[in-house]
């Protein structure tokens, strides 16, 4: 039986009662570190940030490396990789049908004719692909271009979409020169920098608005600049990743350092001590 979720404080990770909820106003209030929080900011999960933390998932992964901490979260979900693949073949099934006729008039009408025998759909008359029962032009053949940039477009990005589900990584990169997250396939990522020393507070991102409970859709870093990522990444691993950002950009990251060293050695951030000096949300 599935365990319901529970409102915790994203900063001391402390249970929230409804009644100290204000759905009017979109507020939450903490008893244990007397702060207020817009609902949105509020984890939902039946499991504490030290039970999160206290088992690293599958295909996650906390690297010191130097002066810089790096975590690791895989995209890889079979359930969604089946479900993109499938609606990806179909989708750029049907594109492609019209992609071949776009393509074959190109070469009719700029390179020279085409043989009879070429199978593309509707047949082949005077060296032309045949549209609307007659050989196609260069001014319809260019229209059929454009028409069909945005379809060529959604494919891509479903193509895209697909692959990260079974290959892909979200990588966060705590460095003191640095810092950035990327999100991708080995060396094919879209990196977007941030500074550290800026970081206010470490969020689950809510796009359908605030006072919606379930998983969050997103983690959202909110700095100079504020970055939204991990929207692909599986649930548990998007939760082992946000509990590991809570934490390193708490308010008093020295204490969780101390009690990081004694519990499990994924919540060594010694390497990134250099953080420690600076001065947010004071």
């Amino acid at each position: 039986m599935a365990q319901s979720s529970q409102r915790r404080c994203p900063q001391c990770d402390a249970e929230i009662p409804f009644e100290a909820i204000n759905i009017q106003e979109g507020m939450a209030a903490c008893n244990a570190c007397e702060n207020l929080f817009r609902i949105s900011e509020l984890n939902w999960s039946h499991l504490s940030r030290e039970d999160v933390l206290a088992k690293t998932p599958w295909g996650c992964s906390l690297v010191p490396w130097g002066q810089s901490l790096i975590l690791n979260a895989s995209t890889r979900s079979i359930p969604a990789a089946i479900g993109l693949t499938f609606f990806c073949l179909f989708w750029n099934g049907i594109v492609s049908v019209f992609a071949s006729i776009a393509i074959a008039g190109l070469w009719a009408n700029l390179v020279g004719p085409l043989p009879n025998w070429l199978p593309i759909a509707g047949g082949i008359q005077q060296g032309k692909p045949v549209m609307n029962g007659a050989p196609m032009p260069l001014g319809t053949t260019l229209g059929l271009c454009l028409f069909l940039i945005p379809f060529v477009t959604i494919g891509t990005g479903l193509l895209i979409g697909a692959m990260l589900t079974v290959f892909g990584r979200v990588r966060v990169v705590i460095d003191q020169m640095d810092s950035y997250v990327s999100t991708g396939i080995g060396f094919l990522t879209w990196k977007r920098r941030f500074d550290p020393m800026t970081i206010q507070s470490v969020r689950y991102f809510n796009t359908r608005g605030d006072g919606e409970s379930g998983p969050k859709s997103s983690i959202q870093l909110v700095g100079d600049p504020t970055i939204d990522f991990a929207s692909m990444v599986p649930t548990h691993r998007r939760q082992w990743l946000a509990a590991h950002l809570q934490e390193i950009f708490g308010t008093d990251r020295s204490l969780k350092n101390s009690a990081g060293r004694r519990g499990s050695k994924d919540r060594d951030y010694s390497s990134i001590g250099w953080l420690d000096a600076r001065n947010h949300r004071s």
